[in-house]
């Protein structure tokens, strides 16, 4: 793709490069996605109370859409690699503010128009995380700066999360839940606009190389009319379902699969019961729920570092490493809930917040994933392993409600935390070696 000649850009690459305008823009992506997964339980209480149902009922919400935006992440990657990352993104942001201004402004008719509403953000906030992201980072930046790249967009989830905690209670206090979603859904739709408007599908759009490419180095030319017919006339030109089958084939997406299912059993039995744990040892929710700021600032912190590590580093063995640090976190957190007398508050915001800033290792996770696979079926790849988590991200919570269930003990879910990220660090150890040579050309 990239070819050394005279630098005839020159001019063009002068000041900041417009790979920082596709980051800002991902960054803003994972805002809609964590408002999305955190708005509910912000509001729980007066949406349960205006539809007049019971908390398994209001629990139905967020399970649907849950369904939809883990299950359908393998149809928004194979969508990517059909129709391009800039128009997949915009169509999957503009679902999302569509189902949160739908649910602000109908699901007080009803329990299923509020789970069919819902439904429709969860459909499009499944394209905005493991499905397509990869891809835009992998032709944007270079092999050995695709770890700095995806930093940058990876905090925008932590950051909303903060945003979210002070600015949503005061919305729904003010003017009610259902205004409340009508304006994170307007708010939506203008992160819609800006991906729409300053999106490119790679950096040759704009006359450049991928950031982080030698000197001297230009993007190769565009194709020309009769370039573009001849490759759509080629019998090679592979379709959707020919991508799909490609991938399945390839032993990497169910050993990366795997280890995804693996870890999201331990990431789902740790952040569902994080603040759980706490009050369980005589904490106020108030006291509880601090653990979950600090953790979060601390994950975007981790973001920025291991981003930029893994870019010197192997990342596979960073994922390891980090990884088996969390699973070791979590077995020494549940020993200290169930060995001592009196947990001290400030111990339990030391293991919380260390377990939630290892999960900043998914800034790596989701760059080495897509490093496996070719550019042509790159989405649909880390969309088919986006997509098989959602066996881990379901059985981890009822794994560790039946165990608690079954002892008393809330902080027992955290010898699951501990044992399935251990499994999920070792795992991770075997992935085959993917270390991106300095100054390599992008794959």
């Amino acid at each position: 793709m990239l070819q050394t000649v005279e630098d005839v850009s020159s001019k063009k690459s002068n000041g900041l490069h417009y790979a920082f305008v596709i980051c800002l823009g991902g960054f803003l992506t994972q805002a809609i996605v964590l408002s999305c997964q955190r708005l509910p339980s912000v509001a729980l209480e007066p949406i349960r109370q205006t539809l007049g149902c019971s908390y398994a009922d209001a629990g139905l919400i967020t399970s649907v859409f849950m369904v939809f935006y883990a299950g359908l992440s393998i149809v928004w990657g194979m969508l990517g690699d059909k129709i391009g990352t800039r128009w997949a993104i915009t169509l999957s942001c503009a679902l999302s503010s569509a189902g949160a201004i739908l649910f602000g402004l109908f699901a007080p008719m009803g329990l299923g128009v509020a789970i069919v509403t819902w439904a429709i953000a969860g459909i499009g906030t499944a394209g905005l995380l493991m499905a397509i992201l990869p891809k835009v980072v992998s032709r944007w930046f270079v092999p050995n700066k695709r770890g700095f790249g995806m930093s940058l967009i990876t905090p925008g989830a932590n950051f909303s999360a903060i945003i979210l905690g002070i600015v949503a209670p005061i919305i729904i206090s003010s003017f009610g839940w259902q205004m409340g979603y009508v304006v994170f859904g307007v708010v939506f739709a203008a992160i819609t606009l800006f991906v729409a408007v300053f999106f490119r599908e790679g950096p040759e759009e704009k006359g450049l190389a991928p950031y982080g490419a030698p000197a001297g180095t230009q993007a190769a030319p565009k194709p020309t009319i009769v370039e573009e017919e001849s490759k759509a006339a080629a019998p090679q030109q592979a379709g959707a379902w020919d991508r799909l089958k490609r991938v399945l084939k390839m032993p990497i997406s169910w050993h990366f699969g795997v280890f995804y299912i693996v870890y999201q059993v331990g990431y789902m039995a740790a952040t569902q019961y994080y603040v759980s744990s706490i009050q369980s040892v005589g904490f106020g929710l108030a006291e509880a729920s601090l653990a979950i700021t600090i953790g979060g600032v601390l994950t975007i912190i981790t973001e920025l570092i291991l981003g930029n590590l893994s870019d010197h580093l192997e990342r596979k063995n960073i994922i390891g490493v980090v990884v088996a640090l969390s699973g070791v976190l979590g077995l020494g957190y549940f020993l200290y809930l169930t060995t001592t007398a009196a947990p001290s508050l400030f111990a339990c915001y030391f293991f919380v917040a260390l377990i939630s800033a290892t999960t900043g290792v998914i800034t790596v996770i989701m760059t080495a994933a897509g490093e496996y696979y070719d550019d042509d079926v790159r989405a649909t790849g880390t969309g088919f392993i986006g997509t098989v988590n959602l066996v881990g991200r379901y059985l981890g919570p009822w794994i560790a409600g039946m165990l608690i269930d079954a002892t008393g003990v809330v902080g027992n879910s955290f010898v699951i935390v501990g044992i399935t990220m251990v499994v999920a660090a070792i795992i991770a150890f075997t992935f085959p070696r993917k270390r991106a040579k300095k100054g390599a050309k992008a794959a």
